[in-house]
């Protein structure tokens, strides 16, 4: 079974002290779960969303991310809405699998450069069908989830020492080099290891 480094991020909008981001990562048996929320809006209200949103995922990731977003989206019917990218991944096989609405972003890095789609739409309101999709990791991959605050468009040569760092000083410096001071900006970093 692959070991996986995983570290956090969440910072808020430039004028704000609480984020209307989630970041969520949890194990279960041989599986990680990894979940990026991006609440529509910011401040207090976006960040009370947030917050519920970051309990519902804990109480019931479990299995298949389509259902996971199928009843996300039940539970934030009538409410502002949100766009996540929720991640599941196996550490015998490697396979990861992911299913995103709206503006989250999941990328690797490492043995090759990868991205996986986010569907259109808001959680809680209109939205396309979510689909799942999957990559296999090697050990050595870096696998980056972030939301629209973060620059989506840096590249390898923008952070050549990102195949190198620990997951904790990764997700740290995709939010200071990356981030947008005008939006919250959130990053989860994982390492796929030995």
């Amino acid at each position: 079974m692959h070991r996986i480094d995983y570290a956090k991020v969440n910072r808020p909008h430039y004028y704000e002290y609480v984020s209307g981001d989630a970041t969520i990562v949890g194990e279960k048996e041989h599986f990680l779960f990894a979940a990026i929320v991006d609440v529509l809006g910011h401040g207090r209200e976006a960040h009370e969303l947030a917050v519920e949103i970051e309990k519902f995922l804990v109480a019931y990731w479990d299995g298949s991310v389509v259902e996971l977003m199928d009843r996300l989206q039940n539970h934030l019917a009538g409410t502002r809405g949100a766009g996540a990218g929720l991640c599941l991944v196996d550490r015998y096989s490697g396979v990861l699998r992911y299913a995103g609405i709206g503006n989250t972003v999941i990328r690797r890095f490492g043995s090759s450069e990868a991205r996986l789609l986010s569907r259109a739409g808001i959680i809680g309101g209109s939205r396309r069908t979510p689909r799942e999709e999957k990559m296999t990791l090697t050990p050595g991959d870096i696998v980056l989830l972030y939301t629209d605050g973060v620059k989506d468009r840096f590249q390898l040569q923008d952070y050549p020492q990102l195949l190198h760092h620990t997951a904790e000083l990764i997700a740290r410096t995709v939010i200071q080099r990356f981030g947008k001071d005008h939006d919250d900006a959130s990053c989860i970093a994982l390492r796929y290891e030995r």
